[in-house]
């Protein structure tokens, strides 16, 4: 089935993760935006993430830590989630496959996430 909408245009798929914090507060920013073939994979993937529990976190305590914020744009439908820095294997794994920019390589555990 080819990956259109409804009105014969492509369908998008648009996959954002911002980190915010650390040693030096930095912003890093990863983003994939796969090829209608490399699709499926990214969309189980996010699909695994448990968006409808996410619940506001207060903002990180202790030195160095991290915040999340990962953006899903898939055709007319946007998800948003803000994490804070122990990531849940569905999270970490999302991620992961985000920053290196291929799924099967973020389907062991992994070790950190920073």
């Amino acid at each position: 089935m080819p990956d259109t909408r409804d009105d014969g245009s492509a369908a998008q798929l648009r996959i954002v993760v911002e980190r915010t914090g650390g040693f030096a507060g930095l912003t890093r920013t990863w983003r994939v935006e796969p090829a209608p073939a490399d699709r499926d994979g990214w969309r189980e993937l996010v699909g695994r993430c448990p968006w409808d529990r996410v619940t506001e976190t207060a903002p990180p305590t202790g030195a160095d830590r991290f915040r999340w914020r990962v953006e899903v744009i898939d055709s007319e439908r946007t998800r948003r989630a803000e994490l804070g820095d122990d990531l849940d294997a569905p999270w970490r794994s999302l991620v992961e496959a985000v920053r290196t920019g291929h799924p099967a390589e973020a389907d062991g555990d992994a070790d950190d996430a920073g």
